[in-house]
């Protein structure tokens, strides 16, 4: 709180895409006097790609910051620190969506529960020898730290954290061992496992107290995980920032914040436990029951974050699942929309695969934000 009192308060709209680089609702917001660009601090997003090659993770990414180069007042290398969490395979029944949040400044709340409290962050640039190593966990713990204290929380207090991890590319691998760095050759789904799961990892040592694992352990020993984070990662994009970083959006509940908003969590135990949604409903701090969502309780869901990871012994609850199939990851993918919009009431869902030590085995994570004012 400052000397006149005011707080930061973080608000959110969930802004639907009819294509991958529509940004007419975020228009439509300014025009009605709701949102002001410049207060906009990060935006995640669904986008609607579904195969190899496709472009509409950037596509929307470039959007976004077009706008609010265009209709703000902050100079490009600002808005290009703003981290943006795209997330592709728009499939089944999913629509493809941004949410963009905002910090303003405004009276604190005097719910003793808390208000959403959010800081933004990334690490630093991403060296292809550090995959090799705890180094990138060390750098994307230092990165998440600087995110608590954006959010004016202690880490343990952080209830969620939504990120994009980069990778570097086999050329930035074949470059480095020339440069004299010992790397061991990995594949790309190694690289995918170590780089997320590095990220993963970071969270729980920073928010959940875990001891620095080793290197061997990243990707590997998957029985260490938290469930406050959902982080992807793939190599890096020309989009915002300098390069390959982690960039991440830290969310925790902070007493004497502001707004509307509070933000829960919840492990899943595998790709069945819809029941996770309502854990994450309920801690959030809004008293739903059972089935599925009520008009009134549909109505103050502003974001949902779902991440999990493909059963690894091709078996759900002791059956078979047919993991040889290479539509495989997406036919799980659709079916957990089908369940939460279901739930939900609400097909505005994003949902990522590949929960490196983000959630149980063959589970994953799940968050909500909710309006509790």
């Amino acid at each position: 709180m400052t000397d006149d009192g005011l707080v930061p308060i973080i608000d959110a709209f969930r802004v639907p895409l009819d294509h991958s680089s529509d940004s007419s609702g975020l228009e439509r917001l300014v025009a009605e006097g709701r949102l002001r660009p410049d207060d906009i601090i990060a935006v995640t997003g669904k986008t609607e790609g579904w195969q190899p090659g496709e472009t509409s993770r950037l596509d929307a990414d470039r959007a976004v910051r077009s706008f609010l180069l265009d209709r703000g007042t902050r100079s490009a290398d600002v808005i290009n620190q703003i981290p943006m969490v795209f997330t592709t395979g728009g499939i089944g029944m999913l629509t493809p969506h941004v949410v963009v949040y905002t910090r303003t400044r405004g009276e604190p709340s005097n719910d003793s529960a808390g208000r959403l409290a959010m800081g933004v962050t990334r690490s630093e640039i991403v060296r292809p020898e550090w995959l090799a190593s705890t180094q990138l966990i060390e750098a994307n713990v230092r990165a998440i730290r600087a995110g608590a204290q954006d959010a004016g929380i202690d880490p343990s207090a952080i209830e969620y954290v939504v990120g994009k991890a980069y990778y570097p590319t086999q050329q930035d691998f074949t470059e480095a061992r020339a440069a004299g760095h010992k790397i061991p050759e990995y594949d790309d789904k190694t690289l995918f496992r170590r780089a997320s799961g590095s990220a993963g990892l970071a969270v729980a040592v920073t928010a959940d107290g875990l001891a620095m694992p080793s290197a061997d352990d990243i990707g590997e020993k998957l029985d260490l995980w938290t469930a406050k984070v959902a982080v992807s990662a793939n190599p890096w994009e020309p989009v915002g920032g300098e390069g390959p970083q982690t960039q991440l959006v830290v969310m925790g509940n902070r007493v004497g914040a502001g707004g509307r908003l509070r933000v829960g969590h919840s492990a899943m135990a595998d790709t069945l436990d819809i029941d996770a949604l309502t854990r994450a409903l309920r801690r959030a701090g809004l008293d739903v029951g059972p089935g599925p969502l009520s008009a009134e309780h549909r109505a103050r869901v502003v974001a949902v974050y779902v991440k999990f990871s493909a059963t690894p012994d091709g078996r759900l609850r002791g059956r078979r699942q047919v993991i040889e199939n290479p539509q495989y990851v997406n036919q799980v993918k659709a079916a957990l929309g089908g369940m939460f919009s279901a739930m939900l009431q609400d097909n505005l869902v994003w949902i990522s695969a590949g929960a490196t030590h983000q959630g149980p085995v063959g589970g994953g994570t799940v968050a909500v934000v909710v309006d509790v004012s």
